[in-house]
Parts: C-alpha cells; sequence; structure tokens
C-alpha cells in the first residue's frame, strides 16, 4: 500500500494540511461552541479502569479487572501492541517501536518487578494485579522523568487512594468469567472495611486456560495457570498525612511458551510497597509523597515436556530482586505546579541453567551455565518538573540527572573472554520541553521536544549466551555499551465540539547509540545447535516515525463511535534496513450504541491490520499478511451492583497471526485465538 511507503515529510505536511482546515472550520462555527471544552493537551494519556470516568479520562472496556496481565489490557489503547511467546500468558508491551527496558512499567510511581526469566516469559507488565489498578497513566515519548529515565513510554499504573469514613462500613465485589476457546476460567475478589483512620482490604485473583484452537481449527498450546492475593492497609496519622502499605504474592503454574526452548514451570513474586502521603496548604510545598519498594522473582522452567528432553535435559532456576524508593515534593504557586524530587532504584539478576546429556558421547554429564553472572545495577535519579498556565499557553519542562553503575558479581570464563572492562559508570542527563496553544474553546496544538537517556540493562550488559532475542541464535551481552538517547520531536492537534473530538500526533525519534546485536563469527555458542553468537551492541543512529490519529463521534441520542489509525516506522541507519518488531500500520473502528438509558449497551469493534513487509533481514524477521478481526458485545447493567458482560471475539473467525507472536518453528507461527464466546459477571457490594 502507499501509505506504508510515506516519508515523515509528506506525513508531515498532511498534518499542517489538517491544521488549517480545522482553523478554519473551528473559526466557521466559533458561535457554536462556546460551551464545549477541552483538556490541555500533553504526551500523557489516563485511562480509567474503575469508578466513575470524568470528562478527562478515557474509559477502556468491560471487565478489564478481571483480566490476568495487565500487558493484555494495554492492547485496548491505539498504539500498543505485545510480542508474545505464549498464547496466553506474558504480554510484553511495545509502543511506537519501543520495547523492553525502553518502556518503563511501574505501579504507583516506583514499585516495579525484573523479568526473572532471560527470555522474558514474565515481563514487569505480567507482575501488575490489574484489579488493584484505578488507572493507568501512559506517558508517551522522553518527556515525563519523574519516574525515572523515559526514552519510550513511561506506563504508570495507579491504585486508587484510601477512602476513610466516619461510619464504620464494609466493601467488595466478586467477578467471574470464562471464554469458550481455551476453555479459559477467570474469578476474582475484593473485600475491605473502613472506618474514621483505617482501611483494609484484601483482594486475589485466578486464572487458568487450556490449549485453543485459531480460526483453521489448528490446536495452539495455550495452557496457563495464574493467581495473585494483594493486602493493602491504610491509616490517617493526622488530617492530611496517610501511610500505607501494600503486599502482592503472585504465582503462576505449568504455562505453555511454544515458541521457547523450553515451558513455565512456576514463577513466585512478591511485590512489597510502603507509602506516606503528607498534603498541605499552609506549608512551602502542596504536597510530600515518598515510597519504599521491594520485589523479588523466582523462576523455573524446563524442556521436560518437549521432543528435546530425549537427547538433553534443560531446566533454569532464576530470580531477580529490585529495591528502591523515591520522595517527591510537589509545590503549587499562582499558575504554576514544580515537582521537585530523588530516586534510588537497584536491581540484581541471578540464575543457573542444567544440561544433562541423555544420549551421544556426553551421555550422563551435566553442565551448568550461568545466566547474568550475579549482576547488579543501581541507579541514582535527582528530577525536576515545570508546568506553568500563561494565558491561552501552557509551558511544561521536565528533566533529571541520573548516575548508573552496573557490575558482574560472579563473571563466567567464557564471558570475561570477551572484554577487559566488566563494569561501567553512566551519567545521564535527561531534558523535555513543551508548549500548548489554546486557539479557541475547541481547538488547541502543543509541541514537545525531549531527549531521553537511559543506561544499558542487566540483560544487555551481562547475559551469558542465552538465546534471549529475534531468533535461535545465543546472545552475549556487552558490559561496555553506552547509554541509549533518544531525542523526539512530538506535535499534537486537538479539535473538539459538543458531538466531535479529534486528535492528531505526529512524532518523530532519533535515537543515539540505539541499542542492538549483531552476529559475532569470533564467538563459538554453548549449545551447538544454536546457529551462532549474536554480541549486544550500540548502533550509531536509528529513526522511528509515525503517528496516532483518533476520532471520536457522538451519532444522534444513542450512538457512538470511535476511529483510530496509528503507523510506526523504524529505520536502522547504519544498516539502512528497517528495525525488527515494529508492528503495521493499524486501524479500529468501534460503534456503540446505548439503549434502554443505558441500561444496556452493544457494540460491534473492527480492527485492520495491513500487511507488514517492512522487516529486518539482519535478524530473519518475516512478512505478516494482513487480516481483519471483529468483535461484537453487549454490557448489562442488571442494577447499580450487577453487571453482565457477553461478548463474541472473532465473529468471522479468521485465521491470523499478529506481526509481534512468534513462530513455534520455522513454518509454524503461534496464531490467535479464533472465534470465542466470553461471558462476565460482576458483583459489587
Amino acid at each position: 500500500m502507499n501509505v506504508m511507503k510515506l516519508h515523515f515529510t509528506s506525513l508531515f505536511a498532511g498534518v499542517l494540511v489538517m491544521l488549517l482546515f480545522v482553523t478554519s472550520l473551528a473559526a466557521q462555527n466559533k458561535s457554536t461552541l462556546s460551551d464545549s471544552t477541552i483538556e490541555t493537551l500533553s504526551p500523557v494519556s489516563v485511562y480509567a479502569l474503575k469508578g466513575k470516568p470524568t470528562h478527562k479520562y478515557l474509559k477502556l472496556t468491560h471487565a478489564d479487572w478481571v483480566k490476568h496481565d495487565a500487558g493484555e489490557v494495554l492492547l485496548q489503547v491505539p498504539g500498543f501492541s505485545s510480542i508474545r511467546k505464549s498464547g496466553d500468558f506474558g504480554f510484553d508491551p511495545v509502543f511506537r517501536g519501543f520495547k523492553w527496558e525502553q518502556i518503563s512499567i511501574l505501579n504507583d510511581g516506583g514499585l516495579t518487578a525484573h523479568a526473572a526469566c532471560p527470555n522474558r516469559m514474565d515481563p514487569p507488565s505480567s507482575q501488575v494485579m490489574i484489579n488493584q489498578v484505578e488507572k493507568i497513566e501512559i506517558s508517551k515519548g522522553p518527556h515525563n522523568f519523574r519516574y525515572g529515565p523515559a526514552t519510550g513510554a513511561v506506563i504508570n499504573f495507579k491504585t486508587a487512594d484510601p477512602l476513610f469514613s466516619s461510619q464504620k462500613e464494609m466493601f467488595g465485589r466478586i467477578s467471574i468469567g470464562g471464554e469458550s476457546n481455551g476453555e479459559i476460567f477467570r474469578t476474582e475478589g475484593q473485600v475491605g472495611w473502613r472506618g474514621e483512620k483505617l482501611q483494609l482490604s484484601a483482594t486475589g485473583s485466578y486464572s487458568n486456560g487450556q490449549d485453543y484452537k485459531d480460526g483453521s481449527n489448528n490446536l495452539i498450546p495455550g495452557v496457563f495457570n495464574r493467581g495473585a492475593i494483594n493486602l493493602n492497609a491504610a491509616y490517617l496519622l493526622k488530617q492530611n498525612q496517610i501511610a500505607s502499605v501494600i503486599i502482592t504474592r503472585n504465582f503462576a503454574r505449568n504455562t505453555s511458551f511454544p515458541t521457547l526452548m523450553m515451558d513455565l514451570l512456576s514463577d513466585d513474586t512478591w511485590l512489597i510497597q510502603g507509602k506516606y502521603q503528607v498534603r498541605s496548604a499552609s506549608r512551602w510545598y502542596h504536597q510530600w509523597n515518598s515510597q519504599l519498594y521491594t520485589s523479588v522473582v523466582d523462576h523455573q522452567m524446563g524442556n521436560g515436556l518437549r521432543p528435546t528432553a530425549a537427547t538433553m535435559l534443560s531446566h533454569v532456576f532464576a530470580n531477580t530482586q529490585t529495591s528502591g524508593g523515591r520522595t517527591e515534593f510537589q509545590v503549587t504557586k499562582n499558575n504554576s505546579t514544580i515537582y521537585v524530587g530523588a530516586d534510588l532504584k537497584y536491581e540484581y539478576a541471578n540464575g543457573s541453567r542444567t544440561r544433562s546429556m541423555l544420549t551421544g558421547m556426553m551421555a550422563g554429564k551435566t553442565f551448568t551455565d550461568t545466566l547474568w553472572q550475579q549482576a547488579s545495577l543501581l541507579r541514582t535519579g535527582i528530577f525536576a518538573q515545570l508546568d506553568k498556565k500563561m494565558g491561552k499557553y501552557e509551558l511544561s519542562v521536565s528533566s533529571r540527572l541520573d548516575m548508573v553503575h552496573a557490575r558482574p558479581n560472579a563473571v563466567s570464563a567464557k564471558y570475561a573472554a570477551t572484554s577487559t572492562d566488566l563494569e561501567s559508570s553512566d551519567l545521564n542527563p535527561s531534558i523535555s520541553a513543551g508548549i500548548n496553544r489554546i486557539f479557541s474553546p475547541s481547538f488547541q496544538a502543543g509541541i514537545w521536544l525531549g531527549r531521553g537517556v537511559r543506561s544499558a540493562s542487566i540483560t544487555e550488559k551481562f547475559i551469558n549466551y542465552l538465546p534471549v532475542g529475534l531468533d535461535a541464535y545465543e546472545m552475549v551481552g556487552n558490559a561496555q555499551l553506552k547509554p541509549e538517547a533518544n531525542t523526539q520531536l512530538d506535535l499534537i492537534l486537538a479539535y473538539k465540539t459538543q458531538h466531535t473530538s479529534l486528535q492528531a500526533t505526529v512524532f518523530v525519534s532519533s535515537v543515539q547509540n540505539y541499542i542492538s546485536a549483531v552476529v559475532d563469527p569470533t564467538l563459538q555458542p554453548t549449545v551447538t545447535t544454536a546457529p551462532g553468537v549474536r554480541r549486544f551492541i550500540n548502533i550509531s543512529y536509528a529513526r522511528l516515525s509515525g503517528f496516532e490519529f483518533t476520532w471520536g463521534q457522538k451519532l444522534g441520542r444513542f450512538f457512538r463511535n470511535e476511529f483510530s489509525a496509528t503507523y510506526t516506522k523504524g529505520q536502522n541507519r547504519e544498516l539502512d534496513q528497517p528495525l525488527p518488531e515494529i508492528n503495521p500500520f493499524e486501524i479500529r473502528n468501534k460503534l456503540t450504541a446505548a439503549l434502554i438509558g443505558n441500561t444496556l449497551s452493544a457494540y460491534i469493534n473492527l480492527r485492520h491490520s495491513f500487511e507488514q513487509n517492512r522487516v529486518s533481514a539482519a535478524f530473519s524477521e518475516k512478512t505478516t499478511a494482513a487480516f481483519t478481526v471483529t468483535d461484537l458485545g453487549l454490557n448489562i447493567s442488571a442494577t447499580q451492583k450487577m453487571q453482565v458482560s457477553v461478548a463474541v471475539q472473532n465473529l468471522l473467525n479468521i485465521t491470523y497471526k499478529e506481526h509481534l507472536s512468534r513462530y513455534i518453528n520455522a513454518t509454524l507461527p503461534l496464531n490467535s485465538p479464533g472465534r470465542s464466546l466470553v461471558v462476565m459477571a460482576s458483583y459489587h457490594f
């Protein structure tokens, strides 16, 4: 398609034409738009999961809190996709072509977990207990540095603030649901108590599923078992001072990962977070927020159910730890809000792989390989942000400075032979500035320019001859990787009336020292069946560009239509070829009908993904065919406390593969599920 070949310059010109058109339209309709208002633009989107959404929130689809993977919930947001190695578990988010540590996944601005699987069976998003989340704040690009380094995006899953009541009361809910394709069962619930100074709650969830069928009736391995429990206590120390503790325990068992060499046997996670909040109108600050957190992940995987177990039995024990804290002051004066603070984050990764040889000349021998060489990474940072309103303009400036030190604590001799200097220290400055202009009550525009810098991750620095990438090549880290720096320009245009809302975002990103990997013929793989070894390196220059466009319409009294289009183009300028794992151009359209006084609503959702033929030859990436998926659903509010949802996903039962889903073998793709009936019921008390 011609649209897939558009250069950024022509795209930018098209947006300018649209700007002129919308400005003209706003001027022509000035007299009819006086009652409409729009929110100030910024590269931040907030999506409400629970509670009553206000005009500034975009509500996600029904029953999100019963999902077992936050990465799956993010797929509802235009521009997001996910790398899938399993049928129904471990959705690893990708946004605008950025992935892995280029995207920061956080709980309440701090708490996170490091994947304990080198292949990211358990990405940080899989450890988010989604039924504890009130809203998702997505900071797009390198423009918000309050929560740490930002290059591709910062995804902040926010829990609800505690509520206290002069009258003691109980609260809670129970939800249950299922999906026919894959025999998926889901349930979650919460029970709590609140009083004048104390709120206590316990939340739990459990999901499991079996193999599913694609649109051609092929059976796809998709077994998973996932559970979680959460305890939350908040205490009102004195007026406007709250201390809280949140403890979460996640577990996964016996989960199929058909695109990898092993399956998940167990994944056990503890996440502990303590928070202290002070609100004050009389002190020099308006709000002071501090928190300490820690997470521990223990992970096991093996190939016992694979054909390869007949010749070599492999087993991995791995664990990671992440600990840290942050403190932030918010100062509000006149039309300005200032955030200033500091944070610290410590990561540790350890693990080993045992290979027991069962046949051949090596029969009876066992080899043990270290995974990350007991590597550690310490990051300390300071940050400041200013948001200032100046009449019809709003200025935003965000900055931070990070000091990062990384080292392996138990070096493998084979890894040591690839590098003479195994420790690294980086000083990373990041800054962004943006300005927004309100032209009329219905039209505004904003432009942001930012530069975000991140140091290489533990995996990129210290992984020790393991196939953790797109193909079967073993990968080895590089302790002397330079920090990756993304300089990005975002242009945002918005037009809104009582019945129509349009928003267009164009971005262009220039990434210096882009972290990738190349085949190193001088290195020999640990396992002889691997085709070779890739070593992590810095690419001098990579470019990503694209757009997101959304259009919402209120059609008469009962109907609403939502349309979106997203596109990203990534180019390795050093090799002059496309970057790998970039999702294709995609359009979505959702038509919703609100009936019987909003007691009943029905929707039809269409998503068309275009062919992706811009693939990386260096990683032997395959093209992906275009497809269109149709979903049909019905939401019923039986009472104020009872909600029921029924949907048919992939209504036409087509056979399709998402571009970022991996292959089970060279010719067998990990296809998405065929037609499936989804039912969910929720009761609040």
